[in-house]
């Protein structure tokens, strides 16, 4: 637990440091996943995104380094170092891309049972298929995120080979699963908290249905940003302190 109050420490630490270009980041990966592919024109850029998706996870770990070191970072310019390892980040993004796919397509019929239920008159969805399915997804999605969760920079700062990088990400995160998985329960659980905490203060004020639809997505959404936010900084503090950034 000693490795795990460390990191939950350095990631609120870093977060008051850089507020403002944390919730940035927060809001970019919100309207990258959910707003953009909801978009209809907008949709088919949903796989590059995937795709690219690992040289701008890097882009993020430089600037929270560049920050704790108190050192020039420039959002617009990626650096060198990235550039010279696109074709790997690349490659780590396609294997993402194909990962969930394979998931998504096994899953299919399974989802497409649940959003039939969700639209239908009567509006009941089966708790215990629904459950089923989440836990499907969520064991079924174990396996890339410990592959891609080091992998990008290591791909980068380690210049190692793709499934090379990707073998010592799983390497890394089974070596430390115990501090990974408290650090990220404690962080879900406090998201947990403060959006029941948010719904509940909301609810006791005395809105309108639709003034509390407002209200309630806006900080929700916030809140979200913020935990997302978190996240990448415990995606950066995690691989500095296992792979010595």
């Amino acid at each position: 637990m000693t490795q795990t109050k460390i990191w939950i420490r350095e990631i609120f630490k870093i977060f008051n440091m850089n507020k403002n270009n944390s919730l940035l980041i927060g809001y970019f990966y919100l309207f990258t996943f959910l707003v953009l592919p909801s978009i209809p024109l907008l949709q088919f850029f949903s796989p590059l995104i995937i795709i690219l998706w690992p040289i701008v996870v890097v882009q993020i770990v430089m600037f929270f380094n560049a920050k704790v070191k108190v050192e020039e970072f420039r959002w617009l310019s990626i650096n060198s170092k990235i550039r010279a390892r696109v074709p790997q980040l690349i490659r780590i993004g396609l294997i993402t891309f194909l990962y969930a796919l394979i998931v998504s397509t096994l899953l299919s019929k399974q989802m497409q049972s649940l959003v039939e239920q969700a639209n239908s008159v009567e509006n009941n969805i089966n708790i215990s298929a629904f459950k089923n399915v989440f836990m499907k997804l969520f064991l079924l999605m174990i396996p890339l995120f410990a592959a891609t969760w080091f992998s990008p920079m290591i791909s980068v700062f380690r210049k190692e080979s793709v499934f090379k990088a990707i073998k010592s990400s799983l390497a890394g995160i089974i070596l430390y699963i115990g501090p990974l998985f408290f650090t990220w329960i404690i962080l879900l659980f406090g998201f947990g908290v403060s959006i029941y905490f948010i719904q509940t203060v909301i609810g006791f004020l005395s809105f309108s249905q639709s003034a509390f639809s407002v209200i309630s997505t806006i900080l929700i959404f916030s809140m979200t940003a913020i935990y997302v936010s978190l996240l990448f900084i415990f995606q950066y503090v995690s691989y500095r302190d296992i792979f010595k950034l």
